[in-house]
């Protein structure tokens, strides 16, 4: 099935009304999905991530799966569902506080301005990522953390790189990019346009190229 939008202007929505994730919550932002953030299929995500970020189907497919155990009977879920802890949404995030916080879908600026620091003024790369994953797993554990459970442990590698392979914009996002995705949650132009395929290979590999920055 083929999904068409016409009105791809920026609506900052409810935040009452969405979820954790800044990428889902942007293309809501943006038109792709609905603006309401509600009754959601997995086969619409699927189609938004091949259309609008440029997706091959094997990465899209898999992205939209992970969201199965979110659905209800109906065959939809609502964007404040990814809120649900140990699904999808895990401790340890970059820019959000753990559940045990008492609030772990709310945007932190404090954390965000941390995980630009960590670059030291310049882009942010897989070895700035690396750089903050230590950091907040360090963090965790000084705060009386569990640690994630080996799914979620995985999950969140791929997280951590997902925006840089979403993006496509040579290994490197820029303070602005960075801000624009975590702050306004909107994709700018400069991701939309790039019509360079996004695999689920490349996402995978930079993974592992994490990790290897991570241990070594």
């Amino acid at each position: 099935m083929i999904f068409q939008f016409d009105d791809h202007s920026y609506i900052r929505g409810n935040i009452a009304d969405r979820g954790p994730c800044p990428g889902l919550n942007a293309l809501a932002n943006q038109g792709f999905l609905p603006r309401d953030g509600k009754n959601i299929t997995l086969e619409r995500v699927e189609a938004v991530l091949m259309s609008t970020l440029h997706m091959d189907k094997a990465l899209a497919s898999s992205l939209a799966r992970s969201l199965r155990p979110l659905v209800r009977k109906d065959g939809t879920f609502d964007l404040v569902d990814m809120r649900r802890h140990n699904v999808i949404e895990h401790d340890i995030s970059f820019t959000r506080l753990d559940f045990r916080q008492g609030d772990n879908y709310t945007f932190q600026p404090a954390m965000f301005k941390a995980l630009l620091e960590d670059a030291d003024g310049g882009s942010i790369t897989i070895k700035t990522l690396a750089k903050t994953y230590v950091r907040r797993h360090k963090e965790n554990k000084a705060s009386g953390g569990s640690g994630l459970p080996i799914n979620l442990w995985f999950v969140n590698l791929l997280q951590t790189v997902s925006f840089l392979n979403t993006a496509q914009t040579g290994g490197k996002l820029s303070r602005e990019t960075m801000t624009t995705f975590y702050t306004e949650e909107r994709f700018p132009d400069e991701i939309l346009k790039n019509e360079k395929t996004r695999t689920l290979f490349g996402l995978v590999g930079s993974a592992f190229i994490l990790l290897f920055y991570v241990v070594f």
